[in-house]
């Protein structure tokens, strides 16, 4: 399996363990409380944050290519991040 989906996979749980906290649920997805919970806007909100989080990831990498542009590993790292920018970018879009 290659690196790039095993990161988004542990990205991902890393995500649903963090709504689990925020919403106050488990994750096996009871509700711990019986306050309402708003997923959409939540979820837009992470799907923001995580946006966020790549591209200060991206702008980092994108600096150390700009110095080494022969390095073609951390070419592909910024072409898997420009992905999942995009992905993230497409859920928000789908979410308004």
């Amino acid at each position: 399996m290659p690196i790039s989906k095993i990161r988004k996979y542990l990205d991902d749980l890393k995500m649903q363990a963090d709504v689990a906290l925020a919403r106050e649920i488990a994750i096996s997805g009871a509700p711990k409380t019986l306050e309402p919970i708003l997923p959409a806007v939540l979820t837009g909100l992470e799907w923001k944050d995580k946006r966020t989080g790549l591209t200060a990831k991206r702008n980092g990498l994108s600096e150390q290519f700009e110095a080494t542009p022969n390095n073609i590993q951390l070419g592909q790292e910024i072409k898997g991040l420009d992905d999942q920018i995009a992905e993230c970018t497409e859920h928000m879009r789908l979410k308004h």
